[in-house]
């Protein structure tokens, strides 16, 4: 196997764009020591080059999109409508 065969895969992932623990924080709206949390407790997909955690954008993608819930999870946790077995709170004594 030569050094093409080797890299060949390669090419995609290392010219994919590389975010930071700052910049991924600031993406997803969290703060960074939530982002190193998240990769260190091994929930959140990422990498360490010279001891600096890096995420690939794909990877975070794809990670966000297994977070989300799928439509029967939405439907299973929406309130359902209140049934004849719920009692009022407020008072309806008639004046």
């Amino acid at each position: 196997m030569g050094a093409a065969d080797r890299h060949r895969g390669t090419e995609r992932a290392v010219s994919e764009r590389l975010l930071t623990s700052r910049e991924l924080g600031e993406l997803l709206g969290f703060s960074t020591a939530w982002v190193q949390d998240r990769f260190e407790a091994g929930d959140l997909p990422g990498f360490r080059i010279s001891g600096r955690l890096r995420f690939r954008v794909s990877e975070v993608e794809a990670w966000l999109e297994e977070k989300r819930p799928s439509a029967e999870e939405k439907l299973s946790t929406t309130p359902r409508a209140l049934g004849p077995s719920v009692v009022s709170l407020t008072s309806t004594t008639p004046k």
